[in-house]
């Protein structure tokens, strides 16, 4: 024991340093998140193209940092799962007023988003069973797609690169996604019995 506590006194600075790297890499996507939304609003394309590439880059590095040094704590997983919904949805969401979005892309998202939030992240922040369950693999697949279709637009009217033909299917895939999710949300629920399987298996603990 003696010769192992040192390692781990050693240890500590380093992933406190860390684990502030990542709340600042975090807190940095959510700021962008909403600097994106305004460079869209505002016209600024390129600006807005290449700050989502770098805040794609930042959720790469806070993502590589938390699996290989556990530096992801409890309030930095909640602002990281922020920052991966605000950054499509304020891009989607200035895209739609700017007219070049359609409305009927945007609105399944939006359910998706308020039906989950409702059903599923309200009750797990008061402390209660959720009533709905998006698969996690899911969610994370909405999340690329999304990002992908606002670059998409971004590279097309910032830049000048893409090409259009790729818009509608990438706008159908988000749709489709987004309609996915809420089904198996609902058909991934928890059941009443495992509830009770669960509570079983902690007094029998």
């Amino acid at each position: 024991m003696s010769d192992s506590a040192p390692e781990t006194m050693a240890t500590d600075p380093t992933l406190e340093r860390l684990r502030r790297i990542t709340m600042g890499i975090t807190a940095g996507r959510l700021l962008s998140a909403l600097l994106i939304g305004w460079l869209i609003y505002s016209g600024h394309m390129t600006i807005a193209f290449w700050l989502f590439v770098l805040a794609g880059l930042g959720a790469l590095l806070e993502g590589a940092a938390a699996l290989l040094f556990k530096t992801r704590t409890r309030l930095g997983g909640v602002l990281d799962g922020l920052a991966d919904r605000l950054l499509p949805l304020l891009a989607l969401g200035a895209l739609t007023y700017k007219g070049m979005l359609p409305l009927w892309v945007l609105i399944p998202v939006l359910l998706r988003e308020l039906v989950l939030a409702l059903g599923q992240k309200l009750p797990e922040s008061a402390g209660n069973a959720p009533w709905i369950r998006e698969p996690r693999w899911l969610f994370h697949i909405n999340i690329v797609v999304m990002d992908a279709l606002a670059i998409l637009f971004l590279l097309i009217q910032g830049p000048g690169f893409g090409v259009d033909l790729f818009i509608l299917p990438a706008e159908l895939l988000v749709v489709g996604l987004a309609l996915a999710s809420l089904l198996l949300a609902f058909v991934n629920r928890p059941k009443p019995e495992d509830e009770f399987l669960s509570g079983d298996q902690g007094k029998d603990a």
